[in-house]
């Protein structure tokens, strides 16, 4: 991370920690140093474990459904080269990270505490009462996704169908929907583009890994896959 008077052209931080300096409350006061300290800290420990999680099972997937690695590879050769990619170009490989995540949301459960007595469809739920919703289960809904156990990319590309907008919710949602929602999903396509340009990656068995809920939703056990160089399958330039 560059340090914080980092700047270019004169423009302002563009690093997180001369940005998070800089930044003003509504009331126009300063981060604490804490409150920084804090915001730190969550960035670097959520902001690895759930996009490694989103990776892993993203090229699982990929190895699980030929025809949709070869359609990715095909992306990313046009479009991914020495430099730095555009995500914006990457639609397919994009569509790819967000059919995992449905899958397989990294952030698997999402616990809220009931400030006061309420009723959610008819449901008392006491004041304290820990609620929590599960987008692993809503993510297979038959009744918003069809073929719901399926791995189908297209429902993310441009002009897919429309759905609730809390159908997905691998980042959460409402106020406390993930900050980093963004740049977690920048990241993630980046880093799939630019290992698929140059690797293949296949399972070293014929299934698909168990999920096991921990803190994220993880493999149940060790993900063994065999990794090969493109180049020498004749597949891309490089």
């Amino acid at each position: 991370m560059a340090g914080a008077g980092d700047r270019r052209n004169g423009a302002g931080p563009h690093d997180l920690l001369g940005l998070l300096i800089a930044a003003r409350d509504s009331d126009g006061s300063a981060l604490s140093r804490q409150e920084i300290q804090d915001e730190i800290a969550t960035f670097m420990v959520a902001g690895h474990e759930t996009t490694a999680m989103a990776l892993t099972w993203s090229l699982a997937l990929l190895s699980a459904y030929p025809q949709a690695r070869q359609r990715l590879e095909a992306e990313v050769d046009a479009v991914v080269g020495d430099g730095p990619a555009d995500p914006r170009t990457l639609p397919w490989t994009s569509a790819v990270i967000s059919e995992a995540m449905r899958l397989y949301p990294p952030a698997w459960t999402l616990e809220r505490t009931a400030l006061a007595d309420d009723h959610v469809c008819g449901t008392p739920v006491p004041a304290g009462s820990m609620v929590a919703v599960l987008p692993y289960l809503v993510h297979r809904n038959p009744a918003v996704w069809p073929n719901p156990a399926g791995f189908d990319p297209e429902r993310f590309l441009p002009g897919a169908p429309e759905r609730h907008r809390y159908a997905w919710l691998p980042f959460g949602g409402g106020k406390r929907g993930c900050i980093g929602a963004g740049f977690a999903l920048q990241e993630a396509v980046l880093i799939l583009a630019r290992l698929c340009r140059h690797y293949r990656l296949d399972l070293a068995g014929p299934r698909l890994p168990r999920p096991r809920g921990f803190v994220t939703l993880r493999p149940a056990g060790p993900v063994t896959m065999h990794l090969t160089r493109r180049d020498s399958l004749g597949c891309a330039d490089q």
